[in-house]
C-alpha cells in the first residue's frame, strides 16, 4: 500500500501533545467507547490511535457517512452529463411509481431537493412497519409536504439516490465509485456496502471501510477533488456540496446538528463541515485551522455522545489553538509544548483498547464470595418470555478473571464468555458477528455483562443478572436498529441446581 500522507510530530505543526492527550482522555473518562482517532494538519498525519482489537486496516461500519459518498457519486454523474440537480426523481423510476395518479409533491421533487434533505417525506419511508421494498416505499408512501422546503432527515431519499447512480452508470454503486476515484486512493479492496432486503446497495448507511479509507476520501473533499495533482472529483460540485443549503436549526437535537446542511454533508460550528455517521463516525474539517479529525466509535445509546466528541475537539484542541496563537511569551509557549513528550503521546496512542466494564463496585472479598455463590448454578425460566430463554447457567473460572453465561433459547444452545477487567473477543450466538464481552459485579446481588458488537452490525447488548435466591431476574437490553430482537426484555428464573 502506498503511504500517501506524510507524518509529522503534532508540535511541529503547532499543536501541543498535551492537547491531543487531553482530548482523547476526556472521551475515555466520559466512558465514550472510541474505536479510532486520527488527526491531520497541513496535509500531514500527526496522530493516530486505534482501540484494540481495531487497527488501522480494520473495516468499520460508517453508517450515514455513506450518504456523503452517494453525494460524490451524484456529482460525478452530473459531470458526465447524465444528470442535473433540477431533474425530477420520478422520471428515473417509472417502474416504482404508484398505480393511478402520482402525488404532485412526489412529481415536483428534484435531485437537489433530495441532496439537501428536503424531500417530500418527513421520515425514512422504509422504516415503516412491514416494508420490504425499501426503494418502492419512497415512491408509494404518501408525501407530507412540498419538497424543497422543509429539512427532514430522510435516509430513504439517499437510498434512492444511491440506486439512481446504479441505474445511470450501469454499475453497482460502490463499483462505480471505485472505478471513478476510490481505486486511485488505494481504498481498501475489502471495503463494501451492505444491501437492503431486495439486494440493493444501502446508500444511506451501508458503508464498511477503514478509518484510513475515510481520511483519504475526506482529504480529497477538503482539497476540492484534487488528489496530488489529479482532479478526481468535480471542484465546483464539491464546493457546492459542502456549502449550507438547508437550515436545520429547528429540526435537530444537538448544537452541531443545527449548523446547516449541504448536499449530504453537515456544516459544523467553527466554520467547518463534516461527514457524519450514527454513533460517532466522523470526518470533520476546520478550515481556518486546517485540521482534520477522523473518529470511529459506538456512541449509540449515549445521549449526546457525538456532541461530546465535538465539544471535546473544540475545547481541548481547536479553541486552545486560538489562545495559543495569542501567546507572545516564547518561554511560556515552550513550556506548553514540553508538557507531554512525543514518546509519552506515542505510547499512549499505541496502548488504547476497547472500553471494558468498570471494575467490581464492591470489596474484593465480597465480590469473590458472590461469584462463588453463583458459580455452576443452573436456572430455568419461570414463564415464556420475549427473550425466548428457557434455561441458563453461569460458570466462573478459578482465578475469577473470566466467566461464561450458558443458555438455551428458541434458536439453540449458546455460550457467552466474558472477562472481568478485560474483553473477550468471540463470535456471538447464532449470529456471524464478532463481539467483545466484559462483566462487572455491581453489588452483592448484581452481575452486569456488556457485549459490544464490533462487526458490520455495530451496537451493544447488556445482560443485568439480579439475584434473589432462589430467584434471578434477567434484564436484557439491545442498542441496535434492526438486530438482536430476542435480547431485549426482562424475565425471571428459578434455581434448579
Amino acid at each position: 500500500m502506498t503511504e500517501f500522507f506524510k507524518q509529522a510530530k503534532a508540535k511541529e505543526l503547532g499543536i501541543p501533545n498535551e492537547y491531543i492527550m487531553n482530548f482523547s482522555k476526556r472521551l475515555e473518562e466520559k466512558h465514550l467507547p472510541m474505536h479510532s482517532i486520527m488527526l491531520m494538519r497541513h496535509d500531514k498525519l500527526i496522530y493516530e490511535s486505534f482501540y484494540a482489537p481495531y487497527t488501522r486496516d480494520s473495516l468499520h461500519r460508517m453508517f450515514s457517512v455513506t450518504k456523503s459518498f452517494v453525494s460524490l457519486g451524484i456529482g460525478l454523474l452530473i459531470e458526465e452529463g447524465k444528470l442535473s440537480l433540477d431533474d425530477h426523481i420520478v422520471d428515473f423510476f417509472p417502474d416504482k411509481l404508484p398505480k393511478g395518479e402520482v402525488h404532485p409533491f412526489l412529481k415536483m421533487m428534484t435531485i437537489r431537493d433530495m441532496l439537501e434533505m428536503k424531500s417530500c417525506h418527513r421520515f425514512t419511508t422504509y422504516k415503516a412497519t412491514g416494508v420490504s421494498d425499501w426503494l418502492g416505499s419512497f415512491f408509494t408512501t404518501k408525501p407530507t409536504h412540498v419538497p424543497g422546503t422543509n429539512f427532514a432527515y430522510d435516509t430513504s431519499s439517499t437510498h434512492t439516490l444511491g440506486i439512481l447512480i446504479e441505474r445511470l452508470s450501469g454499475k453497482n454503486f460502490f463499483d462505480y465509485l471505485r472505478d471513478k476515484f476510490l481505486n486511485e486512493l488505494e481504498f481498501s479492496k475489502e471495503a463494501y456496502v451492505l444491501t437492503d432486503p431486495t439486494n440493493m446497495s444501502m446508500g444511506g448507511s451501508g458503508l464498511n471501510c477503514s478509518s484510513l479509507d475515510l481520511l483519504k476520501v475526506f482529504y480529497l473533499v477538503v482539497h476540492k477533488g484534487d488528489w496530488f495533482g489529479k482532479q478526481l472529483l468535480p471542484k465546483e460540485y464539491i464546493e457546492d456540496a459542502i456549502s449550507c443549503h438547508s437550515d436545520n436549526w429547528a429540526k435537530s437535537d444537538t448544537l452541531e446538528e443545527m449548523q446547516g446542511y449541504g448536499y449530504q454533508f453537515w456544516r459544523t460550528s467553527h466554520g467547518g463541515y463534516a461527514m457524519y455517521g450514527m454513533g460517532g463516525q466522523l470526518a470533520v474539517y476546520v478550515p481556518d485551522k486546517d485540521i482534520i479529525l477522523i473518529t470511529t466509535a459506538d456512541a449509540q445509546g449515549r445521549k449526546g455522545g457525538v456532541q461530546l466528541i465535538y465539544d471535546s475537539f473544540w475545547e481541548e484542541i481547536v479553541d486552545k489553538l486560538d489562545a495559543l496563537e495569542n501567546v507572545s511569551n516564547k518561554d511560556g509557549l515552550n513550556k506548553v509544548f514540553d508538557s507531554v513528550s512525543d514518546e509519552e503521546l506515542e505510547t499512549y496512542a499505541n496502548s488504547r483498547k476497547l472500553e471494558i466494564m468498570e471494575p467490581s463496585m464492591i470489596e474484593a472479598n465480597k465480590c469473590a464470595h458472590f461469584l462463588n455463590k453463583i458459580n455452576k448454578r443452573s436456572y430455568e425460566a419461570l414463564d415464556e418470555n420475549v427473550c425466548t430463554i428457557k434455561k441458563f447457567s453461569i460458570d466462573i473460572n478459578e482465578d475469577k478473571s473470566e466467566g461464561c453465561f450458558n443458555y438455551t433459547n428458541a434458536y439453540g444452545d449458546f455460550s457467552l464468555r466474558f472477562g472481568f477487567g478485560k474483553n473477550i473477543i468471540q463470535q456471538f450466538a447464532n449470529y456471524d458477528l464478532r463481539v467483545a464481552a466484559s462483566a462487572s459485579v455491581r453489588s452483592e446481588s448484581l452481575l452486569d455483562i456488556k457485549i459490544q458488537v464490533i462487526d458490520e452490525v455495530l451496537g451493544n447488548i447488556y445482560f443485568a443478572l439480579n439475584f434473589k435466591d432462589p430467584y434471578i431476574t434477567v434484564m436484557m437490553r439491545k442498542i441496535e436498529e434492526h438486530t438482536f430482537e430476542e435480547y431485549d426484555g426482562v424475565f425471571s428464573a428459578k434455581l434448579v441446581d
